[in-house]
């Protein structure tokens, strides 16, 4: 199960570079929505607008200060220069007295896989002014043949920060076919585990494409 990172050599945000890098977004191959999640919408996939999990987000985006709030804003890429944000986090949780073990519990409960084939991927800690690898994975199959739901969770300071997604088939490589699809069919997820969502979602500005509006999610524990 993958970890915190603790390393000593990661640098910190002051000392990293991590920009909203400008720049053409690849176009990939679409795939459906895979697994049950409540009347899953046609994926911004299937329009032709996927684009590779690595690719930089919206450069035009005005997100808020991610030493401002306890939660991740972006998931961030290790990359020479340092960091570089490459997608949204799209639901949160204040955990409420409750446990980061058991956020996670409902997506083992659900069945899914906890080593995914995938990237290694990042979140900034402000506690600690460093970037941390993701404390869990999850996906509905190991290897997305054909596409899967997909999620990167993080505690940070006490709370719950996930990047959900829809992925793309994994040949030649996993992209990112919606955002949106997957905040929703997380949402009924936890909301069928006895969970509940907050009416209002949170403006976190840290839209993207293919389909992230820059609005976040609220979990909230039984």
């Amino acid at each position: 199960m993958p970890v915190v990172a603790d390393d000593s050599s990661l640098p910190t945000r002051r000392q990293a570079v991590s920009r909203l890098a400008a720049g053409a977004i690849a176009v990939v191959g679409g795939a459906a929505v895979i697994g049950d999640p409540p009347t899953s919408p046609t994926t911004a996939a299937d329009a032709g607008t996927a684009m590779p999990e690595d690719a930089a987000v919206n450069p035009d985006a005005t997100p808020i200060d991610e030493t401002e709030v306890p939660y991740a804003v972006w998931q961030y890429n290790r990359v020479s220069s340092g960091f570089e944000p490459t997608s949204p986090i799209n639901l949160v949780s204040p955990l409420d007295g409750a446990s980061f073990e058991s956020l996670i519990d409902v997506f083992r409960d659900a069945g899914w896989s906890s080593m995914p084939e995938e990237y290694a991927r990042y979140a900034y800690d402000r506690s600690t002014d460093e970037y941390v690898l993701q404390k869990w994975t999850g996906a509905e199959s190991h290897f997305g043949t054909t596409g899967r739901h997909h999620v990167r969770c993080w505690e940070l300071d006490g709370t719950a920060s996930v990047q959900a997604h829809v992925d793309t088939a994994a040949a030649p490589k996993h992209g990112i076919a919606s955002y949106a699809d997957s905040r929703h069919g997380i949402e009924q997820l936890f909301v069928d585990a006895g969970w509940s969502v907050d009416e209002d979602r949170i403006a976190f500005r840290n839209d993207t494409e293919p389909d992230h509006d820059g609005y976040v999610s609220v979990l909230r524990a039984p």
